[in-house]
């Protein structure tokens, strides 16, 4: 994406307000737009966006898929057409909007493709309900960014804080390109050495697990929590590998032991129900930090639950106050997310910790994770 506006250096940034003008916002574009609206993409994340566009009272002019996903078929009575079919009927000047993430390299450079020749947007959904992140959302959450912005500790998490806010307002992936591997930013933002103990929350396949094992050192126990049944058996077996170390939990994160009602997906996508209406609901088990952590010190608790993430904090309060540890929580569920974790986190720690921002290569703006560094640690 061509950049197409002149900001700020964030070192010098104090106030948010100016940060994006109305007029570029994506919402305030479609909406005023007499270009064809085209979707890329089905599913659940068509669904959304066709339901996001009918609050701003526009509806879809087609949808296109890649190649081998166009077969006979129709989504929302519009027929699923390629992408040469789709110029052919609405010309090369729609606009195309993207209606599904992805972190495959070659899925990305496609979407990086389809950006540089064709007016090619990604709008920001929330996963789990709320509000548009549109400008007007902005502008009634100013004070609480603003907050947050000032609590971050280094000048690469102001940037990326601030490209996230303009990718939500604009839509745009080239906003999106500052990332790194999870590891990397675990081994550049903590002292790997004297991390020993580690909570690993939303441990999907054991995908994060393996990676705190490759990089630190002297991890004696992992406790790993996933609810979702058939993913939970992929944990086991990796789990199986350092039993040793790795203990599985069948179990989701929140602020109660008991249970709820689960969408099981088999996917990064399982979570409360209504995450995928294509999904099954199930009745899963639940838990808290501060249970699974009674009588043992944690040195590092990961957090990506699906929108859960503000509960299991709440239920996380005395083993963070006990024992410190670095957190690694991610803020991308809910529109609020991003400004209000990490001032939740900030109440939790007290003094002693840095914060910083890290995202690992994906759009859209999907595993954005905050990292809370206590002093003992770094």
């Amino acid at each position: 994406m061509e950049q197409r506006y002149s900001f700020p250096e964030t070192e010098t940034v104090t106030d948010l307000r100016d940060l994006f003008p109305r007029e570029d916002c994506v919402w305030e574009i479609l909406r005023t737009t007499d270009r064809p609206i085209v979707l890329y993409g089905t599913g659940n994340g068509g669904d959304k966006l066709i339901s996001a566009l009918e609050r701003i009272g526009r509806k879809p002019d087609g949808v296109f898929a890649s190649d081998g996903f166009v077969r006979n078929r129709s989504f929302h009575d519009m027929p699923v057409l390629s992408l040469a079919d789709a110029e052919k009927n609405f010309g090369h000047d729609m606009m195309i909007l993207a209606a599904f993430g992805s972190s495959v390299p070659e899925v990305m450079d496609h979407m990086r493709w389809l950006d540089e020749n064709y007016e090619f947007f990604m709008p920001e959904l929330p996963l789990y309900g709320g509000d548009l992140f549109d400008f007007d959302y902005f502008m009634e959450h100013i004070d609480e960014i603003n907050e947050t912005f000032a609590l971050l500790t280094d000048s690469v998490s102001r940037d990326i804080f601030c490209d996230i806010l303009r990718y939500r307002l604009s839509g745009r992936i080239g906003y999106l390109e500052e990332t790194e591997p999870f590891s990397y930013s675990l081994c550049c933002l903590t002292h790997t050495d004297s991390v020993r103990t580690a909570l690993d929350g939303g441990a999907y396949t054991g995908d994060t697990a393996r990676e705190m094992r490759q990089v630190l050192p002297h991890l004696e126990k992992l406790i790993a929590a996933e609810p979702d049944a058939r993913t939970f058996r992929k944990l086991s077996e990796f789990a199986s590998t350092a039993p040793d170390v790795i203990r599985p939990v069948n179990c989701a994160l929140g602020d109660t032991v008991g249970t709820y009602t689960f969408s099981s997906s088999g996917s990064r996508g399982s979570g409360i129900a209504g995450r995928n209406k294509r999904a099954k609901t199930v009745e899963i088990q639940t838990s808290t930090v501060d249970t699974l952590c009674e009588g043992w010190t944690l040195d590092l608790l990961k957090l990506d639950i699906e929108g859960d993430e503000a509960a299991a904090l709440r239920a996380a309060e005395n083993t963070i106050r006990r024992c410190q540890p670095a957190l690694a929580v991610s803020l991308y569920h809910r529109s609020e997310d991003l400004f209000a974790l990490p001032r939740q986190a900030a109440a939790l720690c007290g003094e002693g910790y840095t914060y910083h921002l890290r995202r690992v290569p994906c759009y859209p703006a999907w595993d954005l994770m905050l990292y809370a560094i206590p002093a003992r640690l770094k």
